[in-house]
């Protein structure tokens, strides 16, 4: 069910060099919700917000802000470039990203085959043992940071958040209720300013900002433009 691994079956095959089908399902659901998917849809998010609730000294991630450029990179490269260009003598490439990083391919697929299938047990190797480890890194990472594989490795995120800013869905700051007491700043875990860039490709539309406005100056808002139009209308009638 993964795009992901379906884009780069695609892409590696030796008959196709582009998936198109893929492609514009990802553009169709990046302008319908934006980031709005890895906050309420993604399984691998779900599970990082059950790690952050346990109980341990938790690590802020403002300062490690450069690390989020990393998942385009991994986008670019372990997901399009190497399945493309990286081929055998059939001309086909390997689904890089899917085989030899992403930990959900491990945790949802392999460990749960291979304990009802002796036959998938012995043929593990040395590649599920590599995979195992950086599973276990994300979920170290993952009780002490929050969500460190969508802000950091993701390409699926890489993907929704260049929709973000156009996106139907998105989160308006109303500044005629705003007092800038910076709350929903502090409450936003993925870093983001709210008042200054609300739609910012960050924001996974979790809504916590919104929880914590104490003046409702903050909202979801679903539609073209971006409700400008309409607080200004309210500020000249007021």
């Amino acid at each position: 069910a993964c795009p992901v691994g379906a884009f780069q079956a695609v892409v590696g095959s030796s008959k196709f060099r582009f998936s198109y089908y893929i492609t514009g399902i990802l553009i169709l659901f990046g302008v319908l919700l934006g980031r709005f998917i890895c906050g309420f849809l993604c399984p691998f998010g779900w599970f990082q917000e059950l790690l952050h609730k346990i109980p341990s000294p938790k690590l802020s991630t403002k300062k490690l802000k450069p690390l989020r450029y990393l998942k385009y990179a991994v986008l670019l490269v372990m997901v399009v470039l190497l399945p493309l260009l990286a081929v055998n003598e059939l001309g086909m490439g390997d689904p890089f990203f899917c085989k030899y990083i992403c930990p959900q391919g491990v945790l949802e697929g392999a460990i749960p085959l291979s304990i009802g299938n002796a036959a998938i047990r012995s043929a593990l190797g040395k590649l599920f043992s590599f995979k195992c480890m950086i599973l276990i890194a994300v979920i170290v990472l993952s009780i002490l940071f929050y969500r460190p594989f969508c802000k950091w490795i993701c390409p699926l995120g890489a993907i929704y958040s260049l929709f973000n800013k156009v996106s139907l869905l998105k989160i308006t700051v109303d500044s005629s209720k705003c007092v800038g007491c910076g709350q929903c700043s502090k409450a936003c875990k993925m870093d983001v300013d709210v008042t200054k860039t609300p739609n910012h490709t960050e924001c996974i539309r979790c809504g916590m900002c919104i929880r914590a406005c104490p003046t409702n100056a903050v909202c979801f808002r679903y539609g073209f433009g971006n409700g400008k139009e309409t607080t200004k209308k309210t500020t000249m009638e007021k």
